[in-house]
């Protein structure tokens, strides 16, 4: 069951179509929005702190050149982390020429996350009595000791992240922070403070973006539509192999960015380690580049597989579900158990604790649905926990095994209105069936790019009748309809049909739906793809 929230109901013509969808989804200013500002234009409004400290980490990163300081990137294993480190590396050794420099991407499995003791012990053996410097790239804003440590050893540190600051912010040389943008677009505007000419480092902002889960609004709107220009016409080499490789064809978009490209970039750093990411993007050579990216794409699918045969270890009563479904197993991997909690939750549509277990301590990996705030929660559980840390929509922690029963335990007396158990399908408008054509697409497509916070729009239309019905796919789980509003026929294809609804020919339904160009034979078509259907009560 899948609960419709329809935002309007259209009847106009279709130039009257975008300025009701933009009041609609509450963006008043509509010119701005359509007419995509440049990059500059925000960052002549963000806070003065923020520009100031670019100035001051440029100062100091520039006054470590001139005296042969050697310089340490520390940057982190996921697509924002990875992006991050490539374009601030790639600006200070290829642009400015510094060869006394290294980056450094700590192991999940072997450092944890963010900056560690660990780690930074682990990069000063290189170093024996030297100073250094380290430039943090989409890390470091809860490491207040870490900091302090490295300070305390006589080396120096620009601190760049876009994370919630915690009570306690670390006291760096220099702190260059923004949480308005991605960590990698953070070192893109200060490799520009530094003197960066590249035209194609901000694809990899866009990349960013869009993997980070940053709205598709303001300033990230900016960074994706330039971003997806350039990847459309002057990719940079890893990526473009990694399009290859995956099997990609035609225009980029920002579900590339997500879906293909974030997915093979993040696998590395899921399974291994991410340096063969961060690799790709920084190789220069053709041959060597389509091997790294066909690597990636091999590790991509082994995650892929892990994840199915993790999804199949657990079983759940699907007659008797909880309202936070908890699974642990000793043959999770660590590496995976987010995408798992991912699956639960779209699946079942609840908040969802998958735990790897191990030496008798549990990894959880944590996912909720909207509405239901998992970090809060979870909190009130706070003492069972080892460490923990999130935001409402996901969270990680790790805690002691024989803790395990007893979370679950309070887990189960937790209340959620079930209403927010039950998936939400937010539609845009209903419009009459006759308003779907080429024009309309072109209207549409001025909303570019998608993402969060700008989805693509659903429409609704009703009382459309079945003229023809076919099922396709490996196991026959998409199905290609045929509708008719008595005068004119529409193709749809529904992928993953829910087959609880009964469909046969001559039945009316009313169809939610997305719009999608299809070019076969010179000629334009547009299919209906649908997100729901229901049998028409009218």
């Amino acid at each position: 069951m899948i609960r419709w929230n329809i935002l309007g109901d259209y009847s106009g013509d279709i130039s009257g179509l975008l300025p009701y969808l933009l009041s609609l989804r509450g963006i008043k200013e509509g010119d701005e929005f359509l007419n995509i500002p440049s990059i500059k234009y925000y960052y002549d409004k963000f806070p003065t702190d923020f520009k100031k400290s670019l100035k001051d980490a440029k100062e100091l990163i520039l006054e470590s050149i001139s005296k042969n300081i050697p310089i340490v990137i520390y940057g982190d294993y996921d697509s924002d982390g990875v992006n991050a480190t490539a374009i601030i590396y790639s600006t200070l050794k290829e642009e400015l020429g510094y060869s006394t420099i290294r980056y450094f991407i700590p192991n999940r499995f072997t450092h944890g996350y963010g900056l560690s003791k660990k780690a930074i012990d682990e990069i000063l053996v290189n170093y024996k009595d030297e100073k250094v410097l380290f430039i943090t790239v989409d890390t470091g804003i809860t490491g207040t000791e870490v900091v302090s440590y490295i300070k305390d050893l006589g080396h120096k540190i620009v601190l760049t992240d876009h994370h919630q600051k915690p009570d306690n912010v670390p006291v760096p040389d220099v702190l260059v922070w923004n949480d308005e943008i991605v960590g990698a677009m953070v070192s893109w505007f200060l490799s520009k403070a530094l003197g960066s000419k590249s035209n194609t480092s901000i694809s990899l902002g866009a990349i960013a973006t869009v993997t980070d889960l940053f709205p598709m609004i303001g300033v990230n709107r900016s960074i994706v539509k330039t971003g997806l220009e350039i990847l459309n016409t002057n990719s940079p080499l890893g990526i473009k192999n990694l399009l290859q490789v995956s099997g990609k064809t035609g225009e980029v978009t920002t579900y590339d960015l997500g879906w293909v490209i974030g997915p093979r970039l993040n696998a590395a750093g899921r399974l291994e380690g991410a340096d063969l990411a961060l690799e790709l993007l920084l190789e220069k050579d053709q041959d060597k580049s389509l091997s790294l990216a066909k690597k990636l794409n091999d590790i991509n699918v082994s995650r892929q597989d892990k994840t199915v045969e993790m999804y199949a270890l657990s079983t759940v009563d699907e007659k008797n579900l909880p309202n936070i479904l908890l699974v642990a197993n000793e043959k999770y991997h660590d590496g995976i158990i987010g995408l798992v909690a991912s699956k639960f939750a779209q699946k079942y549509y609840r908040p969802s604790i998958v735990i790897s277990l191990e030496d008798g301590f549990g990894k959880g990996s944590v996912r909720s649905v909207a509405g239901v705030n998992i970090i809060e929660i979870l909190r009130k559980f706070e003492d069972l926990f080892v460490d923990i840390g999130g935001h409402p929509m996901a969270a990680g922690f790790t805690i002691k095994r024989e803790n395990i029963p007893l979370l679950e335990e309070e887990l189960e007396k937790v209340e959620i209105s079930p209403e927010l158990l039950i998936p939400e399908l937010k539609i845009d408008t209903v419009i009459p069936i006759e308003l779907v054509t080429l024009d309309l697409l072109v209207e549409i497509d001025k909303l570019k790019p998608f993402g969060l916070g700008n989805e693509q729009p659903i429409f609704v239309s009703r009382n459309l009748g079945v003229a023809d019905i076919s099922k396709t796919g490996k196991e026959n789980n998409h199905l290609i309809l045929k509708l008719t509003n008595g005068k004119n026929t529409y193709k749809a294809i529904w992928f993953n049909f829910r087959d609880s609804v009964d469909i046969s020919l001559g039945t009316h339904v009313d169809i939610a739906y997305s719009l999608n160009k299809n070019e076969y034979n010179g000629r334009t078509y547009i299919d209906l793809v649908v997100k729901d259907l229901i049998i028409s009560h009218s």
